[in-house]
């Protein structure tokens, strides 16, 4: 049968090939992008051979002409509706004050109107954008490496830029990874290899030098022809490539002017210099012993970037949030040092972590943290979200206050939109850091602060203000392009000369991308439906989960708030016996009489007779969950996200099924409207936590039915922050010594919220996940759940309060 199958297609089929062969050369006849190039060198080392002569390597460098990869991205008509190709100013108001402008893509920024305004009329910038980092290619043994450069332009919008799949930036070149096994280990080699580095760039770049200078004409995506100028103006690196970058030892910062041992203090050095910081290296290198050169931490190199015009390179170094501030500043200090300072170490802080509450978008560390193996940025930011709550009771104010800064800091780097009010916020945390830091050396943690990665936090909204904002130079995006621009070409090859295979197999890769481009464009599929907006990514950044255009603007509506529910209930036929037994919804009978009581009054009518009988056998049609959607925030995200919300009792285990815990999640409810010139985000709004999510009978009645109810349980207004932890206390209300239950519609409720307990000095070993939001009493509501909820309960609030 399936011989025959085979035969039929073959012959129905006929394809234009009959092997992997010809197949091939058929693929190598497609139009292809920018070409590679090759350049072999010979390095000679200062180690002798055992005949007395030099010990030499042979090294390839592959790489493609950066212009044509320009002129690639820049007239590719997908792009076409997300380029820019002159700068703009955005501000938050109509009067357009300085004070209100908001800094978002690279074209709203400072470093575009610079540069427009030195080159001549007419002119179109193209804000080159570079990326270099390592990766390994090997697995399980073997060191195979490959150092790819990836390059893209500033025209195109940051969340196509973000995108793999779009293809927004390409693989300028392959910087040869070797050893340089032919000069003395130590200082010699390490120079070599910065020198190595510096050469090879400069021989990628060196088109862009006369591109920049003049201009190149380039058929543009919208067929306009511009004379572009193709300007370095970003590289994005993580630190230890940065100071390869700019040519200075680790222990210094890659951008300013401080001595190494002030690293630690929030000093404003003066950016470096480029052409002071070439004529430093020129004095070295001529034997003259420049002082500037060592103060400054220099190298002795050639950098690559003297001849580049317009470009200065210090500027040009990105902010780096993963490995700078995920990894550096929070996992590898931070919390190193408050777990420290903490009372009972890290023994203490793995129960408060077993002991959290469950919620949908955190996740759960079953075992502690102490015992993660292998960290990840997904990892650095799960714990984020809870270790200012973890260490209260436990730890000394300052500590707890310096953390805060900490994280107050880092989600406000992450803000995808920022204004000058903002980044004057982002400043004062870390102030605030700085301020109360002395904590960790009054504990014997720390004696100094000399870090590089928390000196680089002050060069943070320079940065943003010259060329947008951090998501558009996440160093995540470069670790992502590793997989398909070095990976899988380095799996597909026979491990022999590999960069030649990886580098034809990409070129393959993209002429069956060009080529399948043209088809969908020269007769989409019927019925098919073309992703026009790049933007509709189903998870930004920060792991986020976003939605689709069509699938937003039917959520959202017309502004109110919408829900998502099961077609049809999961629970049927439970009655109140049960609910008050296995999801313990106390006093579930009033609450019910007092919600129809209410609803009849509105109404101007009689309850039906169905509703006014109820009793312990009562039976009603439970969802186990429900899904609101938070709107969109300039800061966040551009389309609402989901947000699920949890009522499920425990289930008991089954053969191969273990048993499932309880999660009835907390939420805010909106209590009564918020009043129409109040500047509190939080007025109106109160948390609960919902107990069962109920479809009532349809006897009831088609406006009591119209949309499912909540069962929830009341917390206490919201009041004044904690003066350490900056959180909102709350605990659950009590009515005649009974906790205050009601049943609200679900169009009430506004988004889930998260409950961290307050421990005290040592957590309760009875506590655990499940149970901790029955056992315990008094919480913080936390502010750094989701990167929505810090803009709710830190910027927006603290903007009302000051």
């Amino acid at each position: 049968m399936s011989l025959t199958f085979c035969h039929q297609t073959r012959n129905r089929t006929r394809p234009l090939f009959h092997n992997k062969y010809t197949y091939l050369k058929r693929l190598d006849e497609l139009p292809v992008g920018p070409g590679w190039v090759c350049d072999e060198w010979e390095v000679e080392g200062d180690l002798l051979d055992e005949n007395g002569a030099r010990q030499t390597e042979d090294v390839e460098l592959w790489r493609r002409d950066p212009v044509e990869c320009i002129q690639e991205l820049l007239g590719n008509p997908v792009f076409k509706t997300f380029i820019r190709y002159a700068p703009e100013k955005l501000f938050g108001d109509q009067e357009g004050t300085e004070r209100t402008r908001i800094y978002d893509e690279m074209w709203t920024a400072d470093w575009w109107w610079d540069i427009q305004g030195v080159l001549p009329s007419g002119a179109t910038v193209a804000p080159v954008i570079l990326s270099s980092d390592k990766t390994q290619l090997s697995r399980f043994s073997g060191d195979k490496q490959a150092w790819p450069v990836y390059l893209s332009v500033g025209n195109i919008s940051k969340s196509v830029r973000r995108q793999p799949s779009m293809r927004a930036t390409i693989l300028v070149g392959y910087i040869p990874v070797t050893k340089l096994e032919c000069f003395s280990k130590g200082k010699r080699r390490s120079l070599e290899g910065y020198c190595l580095f510096h050469e090879c760039m400069k021989a990628i770049l060196e088109p862009l030098i006369k591109a920049g200078e003049v201009g190149v004409e380039m058929v543009c995506a919208d067929g306009a022809i511009r004379r572009v100028h193709p300007i370095l103006a970003a590289y994005v690196a993580d630190h230890p490539e940065q100071c390869l970058i700019s040519g200075c030892q680790e222990n210094f910062c890659p951008k300013c002017s401080v001595h190494s041992s002030k690293l630690g203090e929030p000093i404003y050095s003066v950016m470096k210099d480029q052409t002071l910081v070439w004529d430093f290296i020129q004095e070295e290198a001529r034997g003259e012993k420049s002082s500037e050169f060592k103060e400054l931490g220099l190298r002795l190199i050639d950098p690559f970037w003297r001849n580049l015009p317009h470009c200065d390179i210090f500027s040009c170094i990105t902010p780096d949030l993963l490995h700078q501030l995920h990894k550096g500043v929070f996992k590898d200090h931070t919390v190193s040092w408050a777990t420290s300072c903490l009372e009972g170490g890290a023994k203490e802080l793995d129960r408060r972590f077993k002991a959290m509450p469950s919620h949908p978008a955190l996740r759960h560390f079953k075992r502690g943290i102490s015992l993660v193996s292998q960290w990840t940025g997904t990892e650095y930011k799960q714990m984020e979200k809870v270790f200012v709550g973890a260490i209260t009771g436990a730890s000394d104010p300052d500590v707890i206050r310096a953390v805060r800064a900490v994280l107050d800091f880092l989600y406000y780097a992450h803000f995808e939109s920022h204004t000058d009010d903002s980044l004057r916020r982002m400043d004062a945390a870390w102030a605030a850091f700085h301020q109360h830091k002395h904590a960790f050396v009054r504990e014997g943690v720390r004696d100094h602060f000399n870090i590089p990665k928390l000196h680089s936090a002050l060069h943070y909204a320079l940065s943003i203000r010259k060329l947008g904002t951090t998501d558009g130079y996440n160093t995540e995006h470069s670790e992502r392009l590793h997989i398909d621009y070095a990976k899988r070409g380095y799996a597909a090859s026979n491990k022999r000369a590999y960069i030649q295979q990886m580098a034809i197999w990409l070129n393959r890769q993209e002429a069956v991308s060009r080529f399948q481009a043209f088809l969908d464009w020269a007769r989409p599929a019927p019925g098919s439906c073309a992703r026009d907006d790049p933007f509709d990514t189903r998870e930004d950044c920060d792991g986020d989960v976003e939605m689709e255009e069509e699938e937003a603007a039917a959520a959202m509506g017309d502004g109110t708030a919408q829900y998502v529910v099961a077609k049809n209930p999961g629970m049927r036929g439970v009655t109140v016996r049960q609910l008050i037994r296995d999801f313990g919804c106390t006093d579930f009978v009033r609450a019910l009489e007092e919600y129809l009581r209410d609803a009849s009054r509105r109404r101007s009518g009689e309850l039906p007779v169905a509703a006014r009988f109820v009793h312990s056998s009562t039976r009603f049609a439970l969802y186990k969950r429900i899904t609101v959607f938070l709107p969109p925030m300039r800061q966040v995200s551009r389309l609402p996200m989901k947000d699920v919300i949890r009522a499920m009792p425990a289930q008991s285990s089954r053969p191969l099924r273990p048993a499932v815990p309880p999660h009835f999640d907390t939420v805010l409810v909106r209590e009564h409207p918020r009043a129409a010139d109040s500047t509190n985000p939080l007025e109106g709004l109160r948390v609960a936590r919902v107990r069962a999510i109920l479809h009532l009978p349809l006897t009831y009645g088609e406006e009591l039915t119209k949309d499912p109810v909540a069962f929830v349980e009341w917390f206490t207004p919201f009041r004044t922050q904690d003066v350490d932890s900056g959180m909102f206390p709350v605990s659950y209300s009590s009515r005649n010594h009974r906790r205050r239950v009601s049943i609200i519609p679900v169009t009430q409720i506004i988004r889930s919220c998260y409950l961290i307990p307050k421990w005290g000095r040592k957590v309760d070993t009875t506590w655990t996940s499940a149970n901790v939001l029955d056992k315990c009493t008094k919480f913080y509501v936390s502010p750094y759940l989701r990167h929505h909820d810090f803009v709710l309960y830190r910027y927006l609030y603290d903007k009302h309060v000051s």
